[in-house]
């Protein structure tokens, strides 16, 4: 949910204006989109749960909401507060769309069992950053049909993870970790966007180096060998790499003309997309933070929301949705069991992780990492003890989809104009300091590689590293959704 607060005109156009310019920054990967708005009757409303910008309920139905979770901090920070009753309503709204789920699903449940089968199979569905809930609804109208003849309950989750609201955030809301109060925020927003930009400026030999590096090292793959990582690992049993067919000579000379001519360009702009970045991506973890559990949970303001019965809980909309699917689980006709398949795309995969830790009594077998944003290490504490404690489970698996190196370094941004690379090349030499290997992105194989002895101590972890130059698989960092992520032909097969 959005905090607004009371800003000048100025500060306002200010903000809006390098809003505007960070957009652009980043190719339009950020576009700004009405969110869904569904009737009783659309098929994609019991697949699609929305979350404001503090982690509640945010309704996707043709009536407007117009209360939010966090009135108390809008109180106090001067806005004229919306009466208790809304935010109940709101949450009893998600209830409602829950029981609908939960009845939704239980007739698939039955129909199942009538069968002959014995499996309510749940698709659980975390995207990244940059994204847009209208993305998500695109997936359901592309791919909703296919899931239910693959015998698959999808549940997708949005939430407001693009480079506007994270810009937003920053400027005029969030500080230090919490909502910023007091006719003192646009002011704080105007000295802390400074001193982001000159951060960025401070930080350029560092990130002009490393950017230039990482050029240099796409360009001359075709010298080195298109998978010259491929022989060293070619026995290990937890690892897929198909092999890649090499660039031609034409689009490596395309590649290396766009790598010249607009280079002073990118240089340039380093610094831009390094200081406004990062503190955007902060705000994006943010985010994912509070899909669980939300800065109202820990300060205690929810008894309006949901009530004393839940203060003591995480009532983020995915924390909500995982305790009332334990419950289904327990409720499911007899002889029925629930298997979900959980897959996190991006920063989705933050979302997986910290799901995997803190509800695991859920029913997962398949968790797939599709070019994940996290850590290592947080992989390693939290989702990797639990695939140990299931390795006598032979339905249970991990499976970590990860671009070709080459395509990662490759990734061409804003017509070359921008640092090249994936969003994960971004956030390991440019967004954020890593101070060990295991804290750089866990979805890139240049760091994937290393968990490879904890995949096999697991037992039921696998790596997959697609080929470079096909079309057929993705290529870039945004790509992995444009396939049938939840088929084995793709997570750990070719798709056909």
């Amino acid at each position: 949910m959005p905090a607004t607060c009371n800003v000048t005109g100025r500060t306002r156009l200010s903000g809006v204006v390098l809003l505007a310019v960070s957009l652009m920054m980043l190719s339009g990967c950020a576009r700004l989109f009405p969110k869904p708005q569904y009737d009783q009757g659309d098929p994609n409303r019991l697949h699609h749960i929305g979350s404001d910008l503090n982690g509640a309920y945010d309704p996707y139905s043709i009536e407007q909401a117009d209360f939010k979770s966090m009135d108390r901090f809008q109180a106090e920070r001067g806005v004229v507060p919306q009466d208790d009753a809304g935010n109940r309503n709101l949450y009893a709204r998600y209830q409602a769309l829950l029981d609908d789920i939960e009845a939704d699903m239980l007739a698939r449940a039955r129909r199942e069992k009538g069968r002959g089968g014995d499996t309510l199979k749940v698709l659980l569905f975390f995207h990244g950053g940059l994204n847009h809930p209208s993305y998500n609804d695109e997936r359901l109208d592309r791919y909703l049909a296919e899931m239910e003849c693959d015998g698959f309950y999808p549940l997708y989750v949005s939430w407001r993870s693009g480079a506007f609201v994270s810009f937003w955030d920053r400027f005029t809301s969030v500080r230090n970790g919490g909502i910023a109060r007091g006719p003192m925020a646009p002011v704080r927003g105007t000295v802390y966007t400074l001193s982001d930009t000159l951060s960025g400026l401070v930080k350029f030999p560092e990130t002009g180096w490393d950017v230039t590096a990482n050029s240099i090292a796409a360009a001359d793959a075709r010298q080195r060998g298109m998978d010259r990582d491929r022989p060293d690992y070619q026995d290990d049993e937890a690892l897929y790499w198909p092999e890649s067919e090499p660039y031609s000579f034409l689009d490596q000379t395309l590649y290396r003309s766009g790598q010249v001519l607009p280079g002073v360009v990118r240089l340039l702009m380093t610094p831009v997309v390094q200081g406004l970045g990062t503190p955007a991506w902060s705000m994006m973890l943010r985010r994912t933070k509070h899909l669980t559990t939300m800065e109202a949970d820990v300060l205690g303001y929810n008894e309006d929301y949901c009530g004393d019965d839940c203060a003591v809980e995480g009532n983020g909309v995915v924390a909500v949705l995982a305790r009332r699917l334990d419950e289904l689980n327990r409720r499911l006709p007899a002889g029925m069991t629930m298997e979900i398949t959980l897959v996190g795309h991006s920063m989705g995969a933050i979302v997986a992780n910290e799901l995997v830790s803190l509800y695991p009594q859920l029913p997962y077998k398949t968790i797939i990492h599709m070019g994940a944003a996290d850590s290592s290490r947080n992989w390693i504490d939290k989702t990797y003890p639990w695939l140990k404690a299931h390795a006598d489970d032979p339905d249970v698996a991990f499976y970590n989809l990860v671009l070709h190196p080459t395509s990662e370094e490759r990734e061409v941004r804003g017509y070359f104009l921008i640092p090249n690379g994936s969003l994960l090349v971004w956030l390991d030499d440019m967004l954020t300091q890593p101070d060990h290997m295991l804290d750089r992105r866990s979805g890139r194989w240049t760091n994937a590689r290393h968990l490879l002895p904890f995949y096999r101590d697991a037992g039921n972890a696998y790596l997959k590293v697609f080929p470079a130059n096909d079309d057929s698989v993705p290529q870039n960092h945004g790509d992995f959704g444009k396939f049938r992520y939840w088929r084995e032909d793709f997570y750990w097969g070719r798709e056909g």
